[in-house]
């Protein structure tokens, strides 16, 4: 099979396309044919060698997949061979085949294609986590999401619409704010030329948000905690702006407000000491409620970027050039 390598750390340019042996099944594994493979900022980190956790080398990239499966172990369970299925792996993503858990695989809803399957991975999970795990979101909450015509921010504003709360979302230009109106903000905010805050204050009454959801860092979180209310959460998420903020936590004290931290990926087994069995039954409980959100046609996976296998540094670029809209995809 042909597979994208990292022999070692550093630029994404300097990985190479190689023929691989097709992977092995072990115990409760499934091997499944890469239709399509998310690609992501936190890939960029993995193969410079600086994601909170190092794989091995050499490795295969990528871990949001979604494909048919073609081959189960005597032990798996759950799947069988022909299902079109979405599926975390550790590694190995960007490939025509890959292994994976039986209990990290599952049924793509119909009427969804592989494409947007990719985004039921982490996508929608991280921002479902984020919103209803977290910071407990209740009907009728204003929620501000930045990054919103990203993947994550996204399906934030999505499914904060969903349950019932307005959604105040940002993004660096004028056509990625459409984007976001187009999937359900009530107001949109560039953020390139407009002080997001006082617009917030303005919009709120002065009241301010009580949800924030931060896959962006840097400056964003600090004019972001000037523009919450009292008890309310910011959750970050990420930091693609490169900038890891060191907030001054006496605004916590003043508003009585929380920063809360998310990293699904360890809900999914990508952390020392965990293969993500232990949290099966939380997860099957919030796919079975994306899928009724998408079911009911409040989910629109959006994907704006599809590219063959080789011209990964292209999907990367993308990506990395923030001039996606929802998601970038491999198809192998």
């Amino acid at each position: 099979m042909r597979a994208i390598v990292c022999d070692e750390f550093g630029p994404f340019e300097n990985m190479t396309i190689k023929d691989m042996p097709t992977p092995i099944l072990a115990a409760g594994e499934v091997l499944v044919d890469v239709k399509a493979a998310g690609v992501s900022f936190a890939q960029s980190l993995t193969v410079a060698g600086k994601y909170q956790v190092k794989p091995a080398l050499p490795f295969i990239p990528g871990v949001e997949v979604a494909g048919v499966v073609s081959a189960v172990s005597n032990s798996a369970k759950g799947v069988c061979v022909g299902d079109r299925v979405f599926a975390g792996v550790t590694y190995g993503g960007f490939a025509e085949q890959v292994i994976a858990h039986d209990y990290h695989c599952r049924s793509l809803p119909d009427g969804m294609d592989f494409a947007q399957g990719t985004l039921m991975v982490t996508s929608y999970p991280t921002s479902y986590a984020a919103l209803i795990w977290k910071a407990r979101l209740h009907a009728g909450e204003t929620v501000l999401v930045h990054g919103a015509a990203g993947a994550v921010g996204m399906a934030a504003v999505q499914i904060a619409k969903a349950k019932g709360a307005q959604v105040i979302a940002t993004a660096g230009t004028d056509e990625k704010c459409a984007v976001a109106e187009r999937h359900g903000a009530d107001l949109t905010i560039n953020y390139a030329t407009s002080n997001f805050r006082d617009t917030v204050k303005d919009w709120t009454d002065g009241k301010g948000v009580d949800v924030v959801i931060d896959p962006v860092g840097g400056d964003i979180l600090y004019d972001s905690l000037r523009a919450m209310g009292r008890e309310s959460r910011l959750i970050t998420l990420g930091y693609a702006s490169g900038d890891i903020p060191k907030p001054p936590i006496n605004l916590l004290l003043v508003k009585n407000m929380s920063i809360i931290g998310l990293n699904f990926g360890t809900y999914m087994g990508w952390g020392p000491g965990d293969d993500g069995r232990g949290h099966v039954d939380k997860i099957d409980a919030l796919h079975a409620d994306l899928a009724s959100m998408f079911n009911a046609d409040q989910l629109q996976p959006e994907v704006s970027h599809r590219f063959p296998l080789d011209q990964f540094n292209d999907a990367m670029n993308v990506v990395l050039g923030r001039q996606s809209v929802g998601k970038v995809v491999l198809e192998p």
